[in-house]
């Protein structure tokens, strides 16, 4: 399963936008951190087409995440190709970055964001524990 150029374009985006509001919606706690961090220039969008990916992508999840351990078979093939079309390793960093952020100032990490965010990391071969924290002094980058 391909993405086309346009959704390449947005793809860190978008894996952001998937991970935050795998269960259900992105809070406007993690909303406002992302804006403080810059992270919608960073990522190349604005705040409202943030929040567009973000509902589009929990459209497109299993709803049933939420009640489960594992992703679907059609989760997989989705994600994995929204994953892969993020290709610079730079970018791969940057989303987990923000993810592990707007996860821990939300104070709540959900399991659908938490099993996603897990996903993204094996397959781009990202230890979490080398990640530099996303700061507001660094503003992320």
């Amino acid at each position: 399963m391909g993405v086309s150029d346009d959704v390449e374009a947005e793809a860190p985006a978008q894996v952001l936008a998937l991970i935050l509001s795998a269960d259900g919606s992105v809070s406007e706690r993690a909303l406002g951190l992302l804006d403080e961090l810059g992270a919608f220039d960073l990522l190349g969008v604005s705040r409202k087409r943030f929040i567009e990916l973000a509902r589009d992508c929990s459209c497109r999840i299993d709803p049933g995440l939420c009640e489960r351990s594992w992703l679907s078979d059609e989760d997989i093939g989705w994600i994995e190709a929204l994953l892969d079309a993020v290709r610079q390793p730079d970018d791969r960093i940057l989303v987990c970055r923000l993810a592990a952020a707007a996860m821990e100032d939300d104070g709540l990490v959900t399991h659908g964001a938490r099993l996603v965010l897990d996903h993204a990391l094996a397959h781009w071969r990202i230890d979490a524990g080398t990640l530099p924290p996303a700061s507001r002094k660094a503003r992320a980058g």
